[in-house]
């Protein structure tokens, strides 16, 4: 049934002479890495602080769910299991591995339903989240790269990711010095899933003398999306314990804030942290790599911008002083 609806579609596709290709092409592609993490990291720098939390931490629960099902699952893509499937060409490449759940329904499903989570007495806001989530799943089965039960599922990890967190805050609220329980259950999570990542057996299976999906490839891909999760987590634990930085500011300095950050953090994504793990090309770099960059941003840019903030701020006192 998954594979005759993916016919429908691709017969769709087909009949209008690809016009919108371009449309759900770009759907897809911005439902995953940097450009789904920003929405959130401008939120936490200079909107909404906690919003942006649950909504990244959101994202890196769904990250984690969806490495523990694609090793542990191993299902092949939709034109692995039928030669009629003909997937759009121009987003192969955002189309590696394994093929449940899908990832972008879960990246997705995991940011902006934890958006939805924050905002849900805004109901402009959370009918367009929704709708970019129904958006982004179905162009998973347009382009003809997964199947229903791949984005239904993706749904479902986020969804639980999101619930995930909702009672982590509200653990940590009752409990506001046990924070550090989080961290250590996150930590745990992630020293289990490694190991069983990196020695599980894969699927060795061949068509025309070419490996359907590389084991070794599967592995360093599998330990990204922990990594995501463990450098939230811990980004949040360090920033509330010692940083403490507020969204407050001038809208001067809020836009300079999203500006200058969402630069820096996509430099450090695609000029230092994708091409350092792609000379590397070993699991546990890629684990703390992905870890770094929402580290980073979580701690040190925020420390950064707030200690420009005041020192411009104790200088603008000073200029009015002379006055």
């Amino acid at each position: 049934m998954d594979i005759q609806i993916l016919l429908v579609l691709q017969a769709l596709r087909q009949s209008i002479g690809g016009c919108l290709n371009s449309f759900f092409a770009f759907i897809t592609t911005i439902a995953v890495d940097y450009y789904i993490m920003l929405p959130g990291m401008i939120l936490f720098w200079a909107v909404n602080k906690r919003a942006g939390l649950i909504g990244l931490g959101s994202y890196g629960a769904a990250c984690y769910g969806v490495s523990t099902l694609k090793s542990t699952f191993c299902v092949y893509r939709p034109w692995v299991r039928s030669s009629l499937i003909e997937p759009l060409p121009e987003v192969m490449s955002g189309a590696t591995g394994y093929s449940f759940p899908s990832g972008h329904s879960a990246s997705v499903s995991g940011m902006y339903g934890g958006l939805i989570a924050a905002y849900r007495k805004h109901k402009g806001l959370c009918t367009f989240l929704g709708v970019m989530i129904a958006l982004t799943m179905f162009s998973r089965l347009y382009v003809g790269v997964h199947t229903p039960q791949d984005v239904l599922a993706g749904l479902l990890v986020g969804a639980v990711g999101t619930a995930l967190v909702l009672l982590a805050e509200r653990f940590v609220q009752r409990y506001p010095k046990l924070d550090w329980v989080v961290v250590v259950a996150v930590t745990v999570l992630c020293a289990m899933l490694l190991p069983y990542i990196y020695f599980k057996e894969y699927p060795m299976d061949y068509v025309d003398g070419k490996l359907l999906v590389d084991p070794i490839k599967m592995t360093v891909g599998g330990f990204k999306d922990p990594g995501r999760l463990f450098g939230v987590v811990l980004g949040w634990f360090v920033e509330r314990r010692w940083i403490r930085f507020d969204t407050n500011g001038t809208p001067i300095q809020k836009v300079m804030r999203c500006l200058v950050g969402a630069l820096l953090f996509v430099f450090y994504w695609t000029v230092i942290m994708e091409p350092i793990g792609k000379a590397v090309g070993i699991g546990i770099v890629h684990f703390f790599l992905q870890a770094s960059c929402p580290f980073l941003f979580m701690t040190v840019y925020p420390l950064l911008f707030r200690r420009i903030e005041s020192r411009t701020k104790t200088g603008d006192a000073a200029e009015t002083m002379k006055k």
